[in-house]
């Protein structure tokens, strides 16, 4: 990334991943990760006071001890007082974009307890909870990497803000629903279906509705590209427009995989990841042929075929 957007995103990204250790520590009463989630969103909801920043980080690893937690989300925990100071000594504007875009995120993760609570599978009810849920956890990254983006740099795009906020929202989605088509059987285990229907949650019903899904990731992924193209600076497209690739490649073994693929969980190989890599460094740099704009054109076409 360049240099100007490195602190903002990162800091987003560990508050954002911090959030996400909250929610996901499964051995912590509901009840009590929700509460957690709250205060935490209340927090970074508005400059707060100092020590109250410091008292929920220096409780927090109280609250989560034995909660099983891997080596570096337990790191992330032990220095959530590191990145609410870091968060105090951003530019006013850049932090209050960073408190925005965690604060949506906190919302679906805390939306994400509620709605799937209780023993059995619950899958969700209508078209738009998926897509408002999606929204919340991925889309709104979009929007956040769009506002950094003119915020730290005059010539981040040569698009108008509003239609980048679109196309980004459209991308985050794109990429979450990516990750939800590629988990439904992991998913299912857990009490969780994202597939939205009243049906039931057997394999076949399921198998049914992913093609749809997968249609619909592609056309969101297809603004991410649109998205990548419309920026200035090689390195800037190229990490923007990376994951699009790869979600293009990971939604091209979707398609083909069987249910017991699914269960086994499809991934692309390291040869595909450094492919795409090179990829994006082809479509990025001007001196090599190849464009985001041509990808996109591609991507409309596989669409409309």
């Amino acid at each position: 990334m360049p240099s100007e957007f490195r602190g903002p995103l990162s800091l987003g990204y560990l508050l954002a991943r911090l959030s996400d250790t909250i929610a996901d520590a499964g051995s912590i009463d509901q009840a009590r990760r929700q509460a957690l989630l709250e205060q935490f969103r209340s927090l970074l909801s508005a400059p707060a006071k100092h020590r109250d920043t410091q008292k929920f980080a220096c409780a927090l690893p109280g609250e989560l001890e034995g909660s099983g937690l891997e080596r570096g989300e337990w790191d992330l925990v032990l220095r959530a007082a590191d990145c609410f100071d870091w968060l105090d000594m951003m530019d006013r504007k850049v932090g209050r974009h960073i408190r925005k875009v965690v604060g949506i995120i906190t919302g679906g993760q805390n939306w994400d307890l509620q709605r799937f609570a209780g023993d059995a599978v619950v899958r969700l009810a209508e078209d738009d909870e998926l897509e408002t849920y999606a929204y919340q956890v991925a889309g709104c990254v979009g929007e956040f990497w769009t506002e950094i983006g003119f915020t730290c740099s005059d010539r981040f795009a040569r698009e108008e803000r509003a239609t980048l906020l679109r196309w980004g929202a459209n991308y985050g989605k794109g990429l979450q629903l990516v990750n939800i088509l590629r988990d439904v059987p992991e998913d299912l285990a857990r009490g969780r279906c994202y597939l939205p229907g009243s049906g039931s949650v057997e394999a076949e019903v399921l198998g049914a509705e992913l093609p749809r899904w997968q249609s619909r990731a592609r056309e969101l992924l297809a603004d991410g590209l649109r998205y990548t193209a419309a920026l200035h600076g090689s390195r800037l497209r190229m990490s923007t427009g990376l994951p699009a690739l790869l979600g293009g490649r990971t939604l091209d073994r979707l398609e083909s995989a069987s249910w017991a693929d699914l269960e086994k969980r499809v991934k692309i190989s390291r040869g595909e990841v450094k492919w795409s890599l090179w990829g994006a460094y082809a479509r990025s740099a001007p001196w090599l042929p190849g464009s985001w704009k041509s990808e996109h054109r591609r991507a409309c076409q596989r669409l409309a075929s």
